[in-house]
Order: structure tokens, then C-alpha cells, then sequence
């Protein structure tokens, strides 16, 4: 978090040095459809030289960046509001403050609805992230002007097809020359992973490609819903109605925010690449306009929009993140 605080001071000065003030944007303006009014299209093509290409990319990664953490950001908000009804708290405010009062209800409602030894603890299976490595690797393929073959993806977590490389961690599969796993590779797949990656998928490519490949990746991995579990041992209810609101509260929202928290972590693995992307395309703005022509001066304003986006950016995430570990400690949650 640290270092895309200071990634953000940094670019937004590069900014207003280098591009001028950022053009105006509402709420779900521009192509993007988030709140910074990110629009890849608003200059026309721009796609047509080697930087064109890449920055159409990044700002492609942008506009999505910008729209997906909203809409985490709002199923996070939505699941507090869930709770906060089912225990009878105000379901009003802003994210942290609804699922803050959320938190804090379930907790309380927990505590006074059964005499115990030992606390109720919720038992969860972690959510399963799949993200999709054909797509992270066409997504390249584009940015790069490259063949999707020539194009090499390895998965931090389980490659759940053939790891077509080293595997640093367990391979059930056979193993052959160097060290290589023909099979799936439960660890990183340091090479090609061909199916799904449970887990990051990490690109070998230029920085502005990468940025871009690997953010859109991990915003359309798909998170499966865990299934949460009260675990009564050694407990007495005492006021079932508070203990059945708990166990309402925790059903209708819970879910939920731990799957949206997981995807949030992954995502927020991504943001530092993409940050250090804009970085270098700032500090290159006037370069790039002489490359770009005419719509130079209209690139560097999308750029300077997408920038201005990352203190958002950084919020939703955070918030998210936030929510999850503060709803599960309330709930006294831990994986199974």
C-alpha cells in the first residue's frame, strides 16, 4: 500500500508537469464507465505504431481498472447493507461506515447471545480464484504485435493444466528434462501454464504490456463462492433471536465480501505493475506526443485521467480488503 501511495504522489506531479490538468469526468463518463471517465477510444486510433499500441493498451487496463474496483466496491457495500438490515442496525453511510456498523453488530449480537467455554467460530472454505491464461496471453499477444504461441505466461498458485516449465512446488505429473512438470503444478509454474491458473497469472513482456495483460487478468478472475459455516462447540444460546439475526447476517453477506476480498488481493498485486507502467509512459509524455502526432495532446489528457484515477483505485481496494478481514474477525472466521 506504502509503495502505490507514493506511486501516486509521484505521478500525479509528472502530471501536472507534463500533461496539464486532466480533462473533466462524472460519474460513468466516458468509455470506461467507472467514475474517472477513462474513454481508450476518445482520440480515435491510435493503435497504429509500436507506443500507440501499448498505451491504447494501458488505458484499455485503465478504464477497466477504474469500473471493476467500483463494482467491487459497491458488491462489498451492498453485502454490509445485508447484514446491517438482518441485525437491525442502520444500513446508511458510506462502505467503511456500513460495514463498520455491521461488523461491530454481529460482533456484539455474537457475544451476548450465548454463554460459552469457548467462542462460536465461523468456518469457511477459502474462495478458489481461476484466471484465465489464454486470455492473459492474447491480451499480450495485442499489446506486443505477437503471435499468442510466442507469448509466455507462468501461474503463482496451481496451474491447473500442463506446466510446460520448471514447477517450484509440487508436480503431479511426470517430470522430465530440467527439471520440467508435465502435469499440474501445485506452486509457480516458471514457463508456459496451458488451461486455468488458481491463482496470479504472471506475464513475461514489456512493462506497459504486462501492466496491462496482467491487471485485465486478475479483474476478470473468477472467484468462487465459499461456504461459510457457524461451528457451535461447548456453546449455550441463550437469546436466540439475536443469535438467528447473527446467523442471518452472516449468511447474506459474508460470502460475499470474503470472495470480493479475495479477487481484491489479486487485483491489488496487478495495480503496482500498472502503476509503474503509467509511471515511465509520464515520464515520457513528451516524447510520446511527437510519436503519436496530432492526438498526442488527446492521449496525454486520457493519461493524465487514468493517473488521477489511482487515488480511487487505491480506496476501493483497500476498503475491500479492509471489509473482509474485519467482517471475519467479528464472525471469529477462519478457513478450513
Amino acid at each position: 500500500m506504502a509503495l502505490l501511495r507514493a506511486l501516486i504522489v509521484s505521478l500525479s506531479f509528472a502530471v501536472v508537469i507534463s500533461c496539464g490538468p486532466p480533462p473533466k469526468g462524472g460519474p460513468g463518463g466516458g468509455g470506461g464507465g467507472g467514475g474517472a471517465g477513462i474513454d481508450p477510444d476518445a482520440c480515435g486510433d491510435i493503435s497504429t505504431s509500436d507506443v500507440g499500441r501499448k498505451l491504447y493498451q494501458f488505458l484499455l487496463a485503465s478504464a477497466e481498472l477504474d469500473r471493476r474496483t467500483l463494482e467491487l466496491e459497491g458488491s462489498v457495500r451492498d453485502a454490509c447493507r445485508k447484514m446491517a438490515v438482518e441485525l437491525g442496525v442502520s444500513p446508511d453511510g458510506d462502505t467503511r461506515t456500513v460495514c463498520r456498523t455491521a461488523a461491530q453488530a454481529l460482533e456484539a449480537n455474537l457475544e451476548v447471545s450465548v454463554s460459552q467455554e469457548t467462542r462460536l467460530v465461523t468456518k469457511y472454505d477459502p474462495p478458489v480464484c481461476t484466471t484465465d491464461v489464454d486470455f492473459t496471453a492474447q491480451v499480450t499477444a495485442q499489446c506486443e504485435a505477437k503471435a499468442t504461441a510466442d507469448i509466455s505466461v507462468s501461474c503463482e498458485g496451481q496451474c491447473g493444466g500442463t506446466c510446460n516449465g520448471t514447477c517450484e512446488g509440487t508436480c503431479q505429473g511426470a517430470t522430465g528434462a530440467g527439471g520440467s512438470c508435465n502435469g499440474v503444478c501445485q506452486g509457480t509454474c516458471r514457463g508456459s501454464c496451458s488451461a486455468d491458473c488458481r491463482g496470479y497469472a504472471n506475464v513475461d513482456a514489456s512493462v506497459e504490456c504486462k501492466a496491462s495483460a496482467e491487471l485485465r487478468a486478475s479483474l476478470r478472475t473468477e472467484c468462487s463462492e465459499p461456504q461459510v459455516r457457524v461451528v457451535q462447540e461447548q456453546v449455550t444460546v441463550v437469546d436466540d433471536a439475536k443469535f438467528q439475526a447473527a446467523m442471518r447476517a452472516i449468511e447474506a453477506g459474508m460470502p460475499t465480501i470474503l470472495q470480493v476480498g479475495k479477487k481484491a488481493e489479486l487485483t491489488l498485486k496487478a495495480i503496482g505493475v500498472w502503476a509503474v507502467a503509467g509511471g515511465r509512459l509520464v515520464k515520457s509524455s513528451g516524447e510520446l506526443v511527437k510519436q503519436i502526432g496530432d492526438k498526442g495532446l488527446c492521449v496525454g489528457g486520457q493519461l493524465a485521467v487514468a493517473v488521477a484515477a489511482a487515488a480511487q483505485v487505491q480506496a476501493r481496494i483497500e476498503v475491500s480488503i479492509e471489509v473482509s478481514a474485519e467482517i471475519s474477525a467479528s464472525a471469529g472466521g477462519s478457513a478450513r
